[in-house]
């Protein structure tokens, strides 16, 4: 064969590959046109797009039910479209526009005017049952797509990079997009009378009550007071599985000082979802808000005042132990980091105790698993913060350390600000201290501030 045949055999084989790529791929995207295909079963996919001016669109889907489950729920995989600085949905596949195709749901035509903002195209399937089983509306995934485009003006929708989402400039704090087994605390001042705007998104069963996993709330910090809680009552179905809940709401706040907690189970959460997820799935948590920001502020004791008492920068095989008496009613802050790997696993941690009148202690808090949260670097680093009112009297602040792990040298990541490894005591008083140091003993490497 000469050199010309050849290439010309080639020219064809190469060809040849182009057609079947071509085929098999599908034709290509419309210009202009926000599309999503190739979609697979357990996913949640987003496109983000901007608008550039008021247009009306046309919308194309094609999604299945969950035949496990009926009703407006009961779909298992389908669209919605959400506007990004607000986060609200402004279309969803439901049962008001598809139409049923034996396990599919068909959108055609479905027409939509957008005015001009940056939008995200979402689509979930995880099906509406909390299992990881295979179910039969898998087999349809070859099916689904979405295509979002316009006959008006097709350079007006442009895909974009990531989800903007804007900051009204009222935010104090969030936690959101929250994975397995997390959990966060943040305290908070509020100065004057003050509104709090709370967006909290979670996981709830049938029961009632305040829940011991998946749950936000917020408690007045030296009583434990509960001002409000992540609960059925005040809250809605926020789209995907019926677990799924939303609340969005005002609370009405005093001046004190409160503790924002919020945690997540093992199962059904931002990045493991078991069925599908809320239509705001990054909002997995809880954000606040407020109209009166000014009157509302972190509360830090680290940044406001030194602490009375302090063992920091804690080292190996520490006993360490200050005797104290609190002469009037003393609202305090402690403020403990220590390494403890579970329940009733403590090897670096503390704990105060009130003498008696007969010369017993009694333990009034002592830092555990369940009071902690999550200190930075690795997952042992534990770091618990309490207020107390404590009531004239003497007490014992104590910390212990075990052999390993610890300032001195850490044998796993350090946490974050490392040099509070320990316990402090702060006083939460505007004028005085009513604290009187009694005794203090160290048996450890320790460096005691």
């Amino acid at each position: 064969m000469s050199s010309r045949s050849r290439l010309q055999v080639i020219v064809l084989l190469l060809l040849g590959f182009f057609v079947i790529v071509r085929l098999f791929s599908g034709p290509p995207s419309p210009r202009g046109a926000i599309v999503l295909t190739k979609l697979d079963v357990r996913e949640l996919r987003h496109q983000s797009f901007r608008v550039s001016e008021r247009i009306t669109v046309v919308i194309d889907a094609t999604g299945s039910i969950d035949e496990r489950r009926s009703g407006e729920m009961g779909l298992a995989a389908y669209p919605w479209i959400t506007r990004d600085d607000t986060g609200e949905v402004i279309w969803k596949m439901d049962n008001s526009n598809a139409v049923q195709e034996g396990s599919l749901a068909h959108v055609e035509g479905d027409e939509l005017v957008l005015e001009a903002g940056i939008y995200t195209l979402n689509f979930a399937s995880y099906g509406q049952l909390l299992r990881r089983s295979r179910a039969p509306f898998w087999d349809d995934k070859r099916k689904w797509r979405v295509m979002i485009q316009s006959s008006e003006n097709g350079d007006a929708l442009q895909p974009i990079s990531g989800m903007l989402r804007a900051d009204s400039g009222d935010q104090i704090w969030e936690a959101t997009a929250l994975g397995r087994n997390e959990k966060k605390e943040f305290y908070f001042e509020v100065l004057r009378p003050a509104e709090l705007d709370i967006h909290a998104i979670g996981q709830l069963s049938s029961g009632d009550g305040i829940r011991t996993v998946d749950y936000s709330l917020i408690e007045d910090a030296a009583t434990g007071r509960v001002v409000w809680y992540f609960s059925r009552d005040n809250t809605e179905w926020a789209g995907g599985a019926q677990e799924n809940r939303v609340y969005e709401g005002k609370v009405g706040m005093q001046p004190g000082i409160y503790r924002l907690s919020v945690a997540t189970d093992s199962r059904h959460n931002y990045g493991s979802w078991e069925a599908n997820p809320p239509y705001d799935p990054d909002g997995w948590g809880i954000s606040l808000s407020s109209p009166t920001r000014d009157r509302i502020t972190t509360f830090d004791p680290w940044m406001q005042d030194e602490p009375v008492i302090a063992f920091l920068q804690v080292g190996d095989d520490a006993r360490l132990e200050t005797t104290f008496l609190v002469r009037r009613t003393t609202p305090v802050m402690l403020h403990a980091m220590g390494e403890i790997t579970g329940p009733n696993n403590g090897y670096d941690f503390a704990w105060l105790e009130q003498l008696e009148d007969d010369g017993e202690a009694r333990i009034v808090w002592e830092m555990t698993y369940e009071n902690s949260v999550p200190a930075g670097g690795d997952r042992k680093n534990r770091k618990a913060v309490k207020v107390l009112i404590l009531e004239p009297g003497s007490y014992v602040l104590h910390y212990e350390s075990d052999g390993s792990h610890s300032f001195e040298q850490w044998n796993a990541r350090a946490p974050s600000n490392q040099e509070r490894w320990g316990v402090a005591l702060f006083e939460i008083r505007e004028n005085g201290s009513e604290i009187t140091i009694i005794d203090s003993s160290a048996r450890a490497p320790t460096s005691e501030q």
